[in-house]
């Protein structure tokens, strides 16, 4: 019973240290920080699920050999720890919708740049009437 306990506290640990990286996460998503510190907040998330992966599988593997299953699950504890790893996976799930929100913005943003140097992009007159801007030809050459 004690590997278990340890096993628990690791994920316990584990759990509240990806909840904190994720704020960290979204925060550095909103301050638009740099890309580097961006993608080492992603590393490191992903050896924080990794972790935890195979935390979870060596726990299920002692509950297996264990008689005390029905009561690690009602727990204190593991209640706590449940709820952390709930919140992670809204925060997770909310982080990557920005990131679909920001993705779609700058997409939409390089269609304009690139539409407007072909013209397709409209204007619209003083009465509110689209207009699209004809390519600009040169007068004469030199």
């Amino acid at each position: 019973m004690n590997e278990l306990s340890d096993v628990l506290q690791h994920i316990h640990d584990n759990a509240s240290a990806l909840e904190s990286l994720l704020i960290s996460e979204a925060a550095s998503l909103k301050l638009a920080n740099s890309a580097e510190q961006i993608e080492a907040i992603a590393i490191q998330k992903m050896d924080l699920v990794q972790t935890l992966d195979q935390l979870a599988l060596r726990r299920r593997q002692l509950l297996e050999e264990s008689s005390s299953a029905a009561q690690h699950s009602s727990a204190p504890d593991w209640q706590e720890t449940l709820a952390i790893l709930s919140r992670c996976q809204m925060l997770n799930n909310q982080t990557g919708a920005d990131i679909a929100v920001q993705a779609r913005y700058k997409q939409r943003a390089l269609e304009i740049l690139g539409s407007s140097a072909h013209g397709d992009t409209p204007l619209y007159s003083a009465k509110g009437a689209a207009q699209y801007a004809a390519p600009k030809q040169a007068l004469g050459k030199a």
